[in-house]
């Protein structure tokens, strides 16, 4: 419960750094349930203990996927969703809880008691805190390397994106990625409970404090990161050029958009015309992005081409970017799209959507399992078709061409598949999105939260259009506002009163694009970082087994 508190709607990050202490407490200090055959084992323990703290953490956080019930016709697929969801996600807490209890449990060192003086025996327990802090980090890094791995798009909400609003702490995630601290907010925070329990002992006992060396590498940790993200956020490119950009924002309602009504359908396309068109007439712009599959209809249908040329990109001076649906010429494949497209639709550059979202865009497993089926089945009739291009897009500006990362809704969720698109020169990362599935839920503002991370492993700004929010701009240190001081204002589209934006709107902004912008790290090798202190556990894991089946020769 205390980790749900550091997401949205509750946005309270700073308790990311002490949320484990209840859990590692239950999972060291308490006794596993007596049975007629005798305790559990410790590791069974842990993973029950485990289970039950991920799927509060999960039925809490993403309680949002409730909202689907209106599209679905009935609170129980909602509900059903919810615990589907629950139960999948505690399974990798669950494994945690495991491994915590028995390999990464904190042992005191008994040369440590009150009264030895012995210099090694000093330090014995700051060794043996460390070693638990090191492994239970390296655990859950490659844990929540993981559930980002196997089903895309489901490492959502990892330890680090609870800093999101301490944009300074976060920048070494061009080195380790968003996924890397995991380990070092895990390793602080066990530091930080074992620290607690050793000075409570301590002090019970009335003897003299220990060192508390273990606290010291913690704190400096956290410092080097601090001094290094203070330098990244000073850092100022030496060539920039100027892109002119626009989102809309259209606040259509699913059922409108693909209403049978085909009038209320008519509004929808009329209203992107008459909104898109007043602005690029008053004021010059390089690019104008719509949102997720924007138009209720598919690209190659005639009357779409025709609209596009004749009411949006004819004469305009002007990129027009925006997800849409599109098919083969037998319609039996369709696909999420994003194009890009000057004066006419044959123009067009396309990217089909590569990582579907579950139960938005395809039925897993929907012959073998009905329960599934029943969830949402009714709703997507027709399961999309994965695309497989990892080509950026392009646009030209006074004589210099300028890459397009295209990021179809979760996609900007998805660290290893962001970076498949850097190449050298000036790019920006646009996210197309509509998560009108969930309403006027928290679930926006989640997804927003981790697509900033995209923008510092890759040192690439983003500019991204939702249906229904959150749209606006995000520089390439996570910062919504804008640097040169041109603008003042954060550069999100919300209601001035209210906060919400949950509303029908436009926001222009104009990012200065790095020339030479720098391949970093994390761009280079990805999540290498997470993978090896996920190798690290599973060999602390396997090693002392494989000596017990395997001992040395004599």
């Amino acid at each position: 419960m205390l980790l749900a508190l550091c997401y949205p709607p509750f946005d309270l990050g700073g308790a990311v750094w002490i949320w484990a202490a209840p859990l590692l407490a239950s999972l060291w200090f308490s006794e596993p349930r007596p049975r007629k055959k005798g305790a559990s084992p410790p590791w069974r323990h842990g993973f029950r203990l485990g289970y039950a703290a991920g799927f509060a953490f999960v039925a809490v956080n993403a309680s949002w996927v409730v909202e689907m019930w209106p599209v679905a016709g009935t609170i129980w697929a909602g509900i059903g969703g919810l615990v589907a969801i629950s139960a999948y996600l505690a399974l990798y807490f669950a494994v945690f809880g495991a491994f915590a209890a028995t390999v990464g449990r904190w042992k005191p060192d008994d040369r440590a008691a009150p009264g030895n003086l012995n210099r090694r025996a000093l330090f014995a327990d700051s060794l043996s805190v460390l070693r638990a802090a090191f492994l239970n980090g390296a655990a859950w890094c490659g844990l929540e390397w993981l559930r980002g791995v196997v089903i895309p798009g489901f490492g959502w909400n990892g330890l680090g994106v609870a800093l999101k609003d301490h944009l300074i702490l976060v920048q070494f995630a061009d080195v380790i990625g968003v996924n890397g601290y995991g380990f070092v907010l895990m390793f602080v925070g066990t530091v930080l409970f074992c620290t607690f329990v050793r000075v409570w002992h301590e002090v019970r006992s009335r003897r003299r404090l220990r060192p508390h060396f273990d606290l010291g590498i913690a704190s400096a940790a956290v410092a080097g990161i601090f001094l290094y993200g203070l330098s990244a956020m000073m850092r100022q490119p030496e060539r920039t050029i100027d892109l002119r950009a626009r989102v809309m924002q259209m606040n259509i309602g699913l059922e409108d958009k693909w209403s049978e009504n085909l009038a209320v359908r008519q509004k929808v396309i009329y209203d992107y015309r008459d909104l898109t068109r007043a602005f690029v007439e008053a004021s010059p712009h390089d690019l104008v992005l719509w949102p997720e599959t924007a138009l209720p209809g598919v690209f190659n249908f005639p009357w779409v081409q025709e609209y596009l040329n004749d009411h949006i990109l004819k004469g305009g001076d002007f990129y027009l970017v925006t997800g849409l649906e599109d098919s083969n010429l037998e319609n039996t494949e369709i696909y999420n799209t994003l194009a890009v497209m000057k004066g006419s639709t044959e123009s067009h550059q396309m990217h089909r959507k590569a990582y579907l979202m579950p139960f938005g865009e395809y039925v897993p497993f929907r012959n073998a399992f009905p329960f599934f089926a029943w969830i949402a089945g009714g709703v997507i009739v027709q399961d999309f078709t994965a695309g497989d291009s990892r080509e950026p897009l392009s646009l030209e500006k006074d004589g210099q061409s300028i890459g397009i990362i295209p990021l179809i809704c979760i996609e900007d969720t998805i660290p290893f598949h962001a970076r498949s698109f850097v190449r050298p020169g000036p790019q920006v990362l646009v996210n197309v999105t509509n998560d009108g599935w969930f309403f006027d839920s928290i679930q926006p503002q989640q997804h927003f939260d981790n697509a900033i991370f995209r923008c510092i492993e890759l040192r690439r700004p983003m500019i991204r259009a939702a249906n229904t929010g959150v749209s606006g701009f995000i520089d390439e240190r996570g910062s919504v506002y804008d640097r040169t001081g041109r603008e003042k204002n954060e550069r999100i589209l919300r209601d001035d009163v209210s906060g919400s934006t949950y509303i029908r709107g436009s926001l222009p902004a104009t990012l200065a694009l790095d020339l030479d912008p720098p391949v970093t790290v994390f761009a280079r090798i990805g999540d290498g970082f997470s993978i090896a202190m996920g190798l690290v556990a599973m060999g602390s894991v396997l090693l002392p087994r494989l000596r017990k089946r395997f001992p040395p020769a004599r």
